[in-house]
């Protein structure tokens, strides 16, 4: 520390200076400098004062950084624990079998990346857990497992990466493990069952929404399920069933948790308002941050329109009518789309069945007039549905490649030559990835045949990638080595919808939607008990309602009574949008200061996204949003900067908004550079 005059140890050391000078003799450097001190006393004085302001100044700006240290995010990514898979491969997630589906649908509809470790097969360890470099791979784990016993598991790299940062969730487990209920903070004691209301004990973030009243607590009048008595050691009850805990939190550092939800069953996690919300919230708590589609699915849905271009129409007796022609595509389906803001897809069959020539041909090429006397003409159908793809109102969609059983020559075939009015009629013929005929499965090489056929006839006579695949006759084989959404991953679909059945496909993953995307069929003599008033509520994926192209050949008005007959705060959504939502990866830079977050659009599942924007809401935990908060931010979007207020951080969600382009989008949010503290 630099002295000046006004100290006076330090003019007494001078002094004493001065005399051991003057005692060996002579001029010495003290000496002058002695002189120069006091002649300059008043200039000294004014220096110090001014250094004493700067160092007061630094202290303060040091004072502030270190108020505000660098925040570091977790990893978005969450390893989701089950006990069982049913697909040996770790392909196909089924609802029917795989008793943690919908767990997995959620995660999938709300854009959180995952990966699934199964203790079936698969053994739990740090190499699972941490990175190479020693940090953690995954910002939370969901633990879905309740076995009897753990086996030679290892619980304990669980707790080494709790230690290390990473969130926990556990639902619908016992946690038997003593590592895991020491992390939980909770010890089973016995099963119960119990008709108390739920009450709120504990005010947290992740209740808040019941607390508003945005969230009821369900009624447990007539609920008389077996459910799991856990004995709280170190774990706060938030929610309570008279003495039982229904929901726990045991806060393990500053932003470390292990929670315990006791849900009646998984399945309840979607069928569920309340114990969706509190599984979200504690996923938005354990990770820090949250990102999902800003879309209001539950007021959107998808329209579907079936059959077009199959030979079918031109010959069975129950299935007749006139293949639209260009004039009707206009009038009956582009103009009611447009006027209502409207899309819909197309599936569409490339493959038309010709019984004349026993061949596979165009249905394009097609100009007749068929068995009942109309003149079909399919090349007007052509112009029609590209003038609905120019026009902004229609994707087109594969509906397979000819919707008929690939096998048409076998007994009781052939089907060439068989009576139209006998075997030739039978729905069975009509079906083709399933052989209804014969009630045997379409083998997987027969049927990745169909597939890439369709697909390749498809960008020949439209100049368009089909993303989806709808098997006609809501018909298709599920066994492991034939299943045809299966497949349909493997030839590059991103969604299949059979009907009652819809899944998410990447080359990774066949993920069962079940209770996320429900779906229904109507039709132009079906309207009146369509009730869409009866639909279960569906928050996280659009309804998707099927009809045929049918029904505006013999109803011109049809599309205007459908538009009449839905609510009126419906809109419709694209397939391929819906697509390239769900086939966004996000994924965060936790190394980095601040909230980094990358958005991936391939060209392929993500083309819709070439030319339109996409929305996401970013939802932050308290800790988190309170940090940012605590100091000056800026938002830069692919590197250019974008506005933000003090008064984004007083909710729990942001909005980021993404302009059209393919590629990686980055999102950042980082403390200013070289701007003073607020």
């Amino acid at each position: 520390m630099l002295r000046t005059e006004s100290s006076p140890n330090g003019h007494q050391e001078l002094q004493g200076r001065y005399s051991r000078s003057r005692r060996v003799g002579g001029s010495s450097p003290i000496i002058k400098c002695l002189h120069k001190y006091r002649t300059d006393r008043r200039a000294l004085a004014t220096f110090g004062l001014l250094l004493l302001c700067v160092t007061a100044c630094i202290r303060s700006s040091s004072a502030a950084r270190i108020a505000a240290p660098p925040i570091h995010t977790k990893p978005y990514r969450v390893l989701l624990v089950v006990e069982h898979w049913s697909d040996p491969y770790g392909l196909v997630v089924s609802s029917e079998t795989d008793k943690f589906q919908p767990v997995a649908a959620l995660l999938k509809a709300w854009s959180i990346p995952f990966d699934i470790l199964r203790l079936d097969h698969q053994h739990l360890d740090a190499t699972y857990l941490f990175r190479r470099s020693g940090g953690i791979r995954y910002g939370a784990v969901v633990w879905l497992a309740d076995p009897s016993s753990y086996g030679e598991q290892d619980i304990g790299s669980l707790e080494a990466e709790t230690r290390a940062g990473i969130g926990l969730v556990v639902i619908d487990s016992r946690a038997l493990d003593s590592t895991l209920g020491k992390l939980l903070g909770l010890k089973f004691k016995d099963f119960y069952t119990s008709t108390d209301i739920f009450q709120v004990t504990k005010q947290h973030f992740i209740t808040r929404d019941i607390a508003a009243g945005n969230n009821v607590l369900p009624p447990q009048s007539h609920d008389y399920s077996n459910r799991l008595w856990v004995q709280p050691i170190h774990a706060e009850v938030l929610i309570a069933q008279g003495q039982h805990p229904v929901l726990t939190v045991n806060q393990l550092g500053s932003d470390v948790s292990a929670i315990w939800l006791g849900s009646p069953s998984l399945s309840m996690l979607c069928e569920s308002g309340f114990w969706k919300n509190l599984l979200f919230r504690s996923l938005v708590w354990s990770l820090g941050y949250v990102v999902v589609p800003n879309a209001d699915y539950g007021h959107r849905i998808i329209f579907e329109l079936d059959d077009w271009g199959t030979s079918d129409k031109g010959f069975l007796s129950y299935w007749r009518y006139l293949e639209p022609s260009e004039e009707i595509i206009r009038r009956d389906l582009i103009v009611p789309l447009q006027r209502h803001h409207g899309m819909a897809s197309a599936e569409v069959d490339t493959g038309y069945v010709d019984r004349q020539s026993k061949r596979v041909v165009s249905p394009w090429t097609r100009k007749f007039t068929d068995l009942y006397g109309l003149n079909q003409d399919y090349a007007s159908t052509l112009r029609g549905l590209k003038n609905a793809v120019e026009a902004g109102v229609l994707d087109i969609e594969s509906h397979g490649w000819t919707h008929m059983e690939p096998n048409l020559e076998s007994p009781p075939g052939p089907w060439w030559t068989a009576d139209l009015s006998g075997e030739g009629s039978m729905v069975g013929w009509y079906a083709e990835f399933a052989d209804q005929r014969r009630g045997e499965e379409v083998p997987a090489v027969t049927q990745m045949y169909h597939m890439e056929r369709a697909l390749a006839e498809l960008q020949e006579d439209f100049g368009e990638q089909a993303l989806e695949l709808k098997p006609g006759n809501n018909s298709w084989s599920t066994s492991q080595f034939n299943n045809t959404a299966g497949l349909a991953a493997r030839v590059g679909f991103g969604l299949f919808h059979g009907d009652k059945a819809t899944y998410y496909l990447d080359h990774e993953l066949v993920l069962d939607m079940a209770n996320v995307v429900p779906d229904f069929n109507t039709g132009y003599d079906l309207l009146d008990v369509l009730k869409p008033e009866r639909w279960p509520d569906h928050p996280d994926g659009p309804v998707i309602l099927g009809f045929h192209d049918r029904d505006i050949a013999l109803d011109h008005n049809f599309m205007e009574r459908l538009f009449a007959a839905l609510p009126s705060n419906y809109q419709t959504f694209g397939t391929n949008q819906y697509i390239g939502i769900i086939h966004t990866q996000i994924s965060s830079f936790p190394d980095s200061e601040g909230l980094h977050l990358s958005f991936a659009q391939d060209s392929h599942y993500c083309a819709y996204f070439a030319n339109h924007p996409s929305s996401w809401q970013l939802w932050l935990s308290d800790p988190l949003r309170e940090q940012l908060a605590a100091s000056h931010q800026e938002v830069s979007i692919d590197d250019k900067p974008t506005s933000i207020r003090e008064a984004d951080f007083k909710g729990e969600t942001l909005a980021i908004d993404l302009p059209p382009g393919l590629g990686i989008h980055s999102w950042k949010l980082e403390a200013a550079k070289n701007s003073k503290e607020p």
